[in-house]
């Protein structure tokens, strides 16, 4: 079988962290690479950039084609008026190489709307996976901005995709209540988490490898740098929490230069300078050190489809706080594999934080729960799951 990924704005090479690459480009870099060694041949299509520097590494088993449409630099909210060039790329390339493809598997509703394009091009089968969708963050993130176009494009791409994947009920019942698509053409597939690279480590080997002390109490969040993801309130509630040694790094690239100034703001008028790390975006090698580097992991997003960074860090051992939004409740079991947190509430967090750090048996037990629960995510069951759907679509 060979399939046509669309990936617009997500080289699934960039480094998670940075500008536009988070969840979404691991995803589709794990799927693409496991789909392959189970026969089926993939093509990601996305758009050429200028972002070299930021490649985690080569994939060669990755066959990633780059389409020149509009400026390299432009971000994803500003590229809906380039689409068209992209179809128009993606139509010469499977002209030239006189390839076809038996489907089409979009990722998010700017692949989307191209992945429909293609659709009436090859009559073919589409899938769309939209990662995240305007109108639930717009409930959940009173902040939120985003191309005008976009909550009128969900709706079409809904409507006329042969099949839909979600990472949460949460997520399917939105698309069905808004977007009336019936719930049979909806299927609920997680992520899984590569085990082999995360997993349990000594905290002070870990804490070696990356030379942080080894005698202090750390607070990890892993993320995009961006108001979506709640980090002023994980900032009040450090400056509330009274350990002297109680530190919190952050992972996550340093691109959204307007957010990053807010929070080293908020840093300085807390007294927090010295207890707050912005370590940037780093690789994946690195980043299974400073899970088990830390003592705990937070994540107190308005709103995540998913949040793969929790899933992450439970496999590595570690409880999380997060909040009780999107599809974060069905990877943490309340009080059993970490917290979930009401209404984003600053005391609460506050206090989930203080009985980790003070009760180390807690702690431990929630976190070898978090492992257990993580290893029933294992990537092999997502992919069995794909391969059916696909099979299904394919054959009919």
């Amino acid at each position: 079988m060979k399939v046509a990924l669309i990936s617009v704005h997500g080289d699934p090479t960039l480094q998670a962290g940075g500008k536009d690459a988070g969840g979404m480009n691991i995803y589709i870099r794990e799927v693409a690479h496991r789909l392959k060694s189970e026969g089926i041949e993939i093509d990601i299509f996305t758009r050429e950039h200028n972002r070299q520097e930021e490649l985690e590494e080569e994939f060669e088993a990755l066959n990633i084609i780059y389409i020149n449409a509009g400026d390299p630099d432009i971000d994803k909210t500003g590229i809906f008026s380039d689409l068209d060039k992209f179809v128009e790329g993606v139509l010469n390339y499977s002209s030239r190489q006189n390839q076809s493809y038996e489907l089409i598997y979009a990722h998010y509703w700017l692949s989307g709307v191209v992945a429909i394009e293609l659709k009436n091009a090859w009559n073919v089968p589409v899938i769309t996976s939209f990662h995240t969708i305007q109108g639930i963050k717009k409930e959940n993130f009173p902040f939120n901005k985003d191309n005008q176009e976009r909550e009128k494009q969900e709706r079409i791409i809904s409507l006329q995709s042969d099949s839909i994947i979600v990472w949460s009920s949460h997520e399917k019942k939105f698309i069905e209540q808004n977007f009336g698509v019936k719930p049979s053409k909806i299927s609920v597939i997680p992520p899984g988490v590569d085990l082999d690279l995360f997993h349990p480590i000594n905290i002070q080997e870990a804490r070696r490898k990356i030379q942080m002390q080894e005698r202090i109490r750390t607070i990890l969040y892993v993320g995009r740098i961006e108001r979506l993801k709640g980090l002023d309130m994980l900032l009040k509630a450090l400056s509330q929490i009274h350990h002297e040694d109680t530190f919190l790094y952050i992972i996550g690239g340093m691109y959204n230069v307007e957010e990053v100034n807010r929070l080293k703001k908020i840093c300085i008028d807390l007294n927090l300078n010295e207890k707050v790390h912005f370590i940037g975006s780093i690789s994946r090698k690195q980043l299974k050190y400073y899970y088990n580097s830390a003592d705990l992991h937070v994540l107190p997003s308005y709103y995540e489809s998913f949040g793969l960074s929790v899933l992450e860090s439970a496999a590595c051992g570690k409880p999380s706080i997060a909040s009780k939004v999107g599809g974060l409740p069905s990877i943490i079991r309340d009080n059993e594999t970490g917290f979930l947190l009401e209404q984003r509430s600053l005391d609460s967090l506050i206090k989930k934080i203080e009985i980790l750090l003070n009760d180390k048996e807690l702690s431990e037990t929630m976190g070898r729960a978090a492992r257990k629960q993580a290893e029933n995510l294992d990537w092999d069951i997502a992919i069995n799951q794909l391969k059916n759907l696909f099979d299904k679509l394919t054959s009919k």
